[in-house]
């Protein structure tokens, strides 16, 4: 078997493996949502809801235009 042969086994190996475990995964995010530390439920809740729905657009103003707000 060639190195890259034994790369892509062992690759599909890995992803395997996490395709196997996506459930446990998610339940570990959903937990840290009960943690006794504030800034771990934020972090929890905010890659939670960046998967779900996307990272929120950042909306930058060109140069030279002014803010309507």
């Amino acid at each position: 078997m060639n190195k890259n042969n034994k790369y892509s086994e062992e690759m599909e190996n890995a992803i395997n493996m996490f395709k196997r475990n996506v459930v446990k995964a998610a339940e570990v995010l959903v937990s840290l949502l009960k943690s006794k530390d504030d800034m771990v439920k934020l972090e929890a809740a905010i890659y939670i809801l960046d998967r779900v729905y996307g990272k929120p657009a950042i909306i930058v103003p060109k140069r030279g235009q002014k803010n309507s707000t």
